[in-house]
């Protein structure tokens, strides 16, 4: 999970405009495995792969995409919905 790491100590921790700080915190993990497969595809396509880093790629990319695929279930969802829901209506305002 190297690239994870390093990505992860990359991503700049500014604050979201999201009242629920549970759903700032799971947009924040999302952006940083979003960077993590971005990385990944990004290094497979280089032509200069032998089969040993070809696989350790394949891996933490399916590992990334399971995470992901976890991560944005029901309840992330509804927490999406639910701020949504909570945001003042801008026609209201006009």
């Amino acid at each position: 999970m190297q690239i994870r790491d390093r990505l992860w100590r990359g991503v700049a921790h500014r604050s979201l405009p999201v009242a629920n700080s549970t759903l700032s915190t799971l947009i924040t993990e999302l952006g940083s495995e979003c960077q993590t497969v971005t990385a990944l595809i990004y290094q497979l396509q280089s032509p200069h792969l032998n089969a040993r880093q070809q696989a350790e790629i394949l891996a933490e990319l399916l590992a990334a995409t399971i995470h992901l695929h976890v991560h944005c279930g029901d309840d992330f969802q509804s927490l999406i919905a639910q701020e949504l829901e909570n945001l003042p209506d801008d026609d209201e305002n006009e």
